[in-house]
């Protein structure tokens, strides 16, 4: 990659672009693994289709069709309204483009029936004309049941940790845990766990009746669990930026290839060897993954005998890299000689 490929590469519009492809992307598997797979078989595992499945439960007798969809667009709404007042503009904008793009490509895949379009009928529970929630599971659809569940919720998974590596979520009950985290001690994590919980938790009270629940309920759990380590996949393990620091009497060649070829800068150090007392340069190198393997390649051939050390940063910003986020200052608000925050 040469330096204005870089340079493009590490621009503030590019940065904004590849987090919105992100999240549209992330919403589009979001939708896909809740309309194609967890809602044909009513898995409850978290989130607003989980709600939506729900409240189908009792309304689509009495209305004789599914308002799922219609639920999951509501809730994305009212959800990201509480965002916008509890957390601000900012967050507000950040989760705007999930709160539209989620809701509409969960009714298009929902409405198209895009599972059956797409020949995944065979996965499917075989209930005719019948409610799903009068249908006693036969043991091949157990199976298919739990593939159902581990797929949804790998996808779920996935787009969720895109979203977050486009600096954004998916919208939804995640909202609500923001704002949880904010004015309380609950972490993230732990209120995500319980609102799932919850959800599931009220799914398996509502339909105590229906045949074969504790199947549904494992389904939903197996899918939450599955779930959460596709994000840890996907977001935790990110590596996606290496400090590395280097001892070497070749510091100066090292360097230079670091500036040419890396577009890197470099850090010196003034460094004593604990046990020879001798004076050395230390250099520390901030680049991304996968320039890894180069650096490694090039220190080996540059000094063979170099000490090197490899250790994962979480997250980068500022020159050559993600810029800085920009925090405005709140604009105080005169009135006669006397200034109000």
């Amino acid at each position: 990659m040469d330096a204005q490929m870089r340079k493009m590469v590490r621009s503030p519009h590019y940065q904004r672009a590849k987090d919105i492809l992100l999240i549209l992307v992330g919403c589009v598997l979001f939708a896909f693994g809740d309309a194609v797979f967890l809602n044909k078989w009513d898995i409850v595992s978290g989130g607003v289709s989980s709600l939506g499945i729900i409240v189908d439960y009792f309304v689509e007798p009495l209305t004789g069709f599914g308002i799922r969809d219609i639920v999951v667009a509501v809730a994305q709404v009212v959800l990201w309204i509480l965002g916008l007042v509890f957390m601000g503009k900012k967050f507000a904008l950040k989760t705007l483009v999930a709160m539209i793009a989620y809701p509409a490509f969960y009714a298009l895949f929902y409405r198209l029936d895009l599972g059956a379009v797409l020949g995944l009928g065979l996965l499917y529970p075989s209930v005719g004309g019948a409610s799903l929630s009068s249908y006693e599971l036969l043991s091949t659809d157990v199976g298919n049941l739990m593939i159902c569940a581990a797929i949804g919720g790998a996808l779920d998974g996935v787009a969720v940790g895109m979203a977050f590596l486009g600096h954004a979520s998916t919208g939804g009950f995640a909202i609500v845990s923001s704002i949880l985290a904010k004015f309380t001690a609950m972490k993230e994590d732990v209120s995500s766990f319980l609102i799932d919980s919850v959800l599931i938790l009220i799914s398996a009270l509502a339909r105590l009746n229906q045949p074969s629940i504790g199947i549904y309920v494992l389904g939903g759990i197996i899918s939450a669990l599955v779930c959460s380590m596709a994000i840890q996949a996907v977001y935790i393990n990110a590596d996606r930026f290496v400090i590395a620091d280097v001892v070497s009497d070749q510091y100066e060649e090292i360097a230079k290839f670091v500036y040419n070829e890396l577009d890197h800068s470099v850090t010196l150090f003034d460094a004593v060897g604990g046990y020879t007392g001798e004076n050395r340069k230390m250099m520390r190198i901030v680049i991304n993954k996968s320039e890894q393997l180069d650096l490694e390649n090039k220190i080996a051939e540059i000094d063979p005998s170099a000490f090197v050390s490899f250790t994962k940063a979480k997250s980068i910003n500022g020159e050559g890299f993600v810029p800085l986020p920009k925090i405005k200052k709140e604009k105080k608000h005169k009135t006669g000689d006397k200034e109000h925050d």
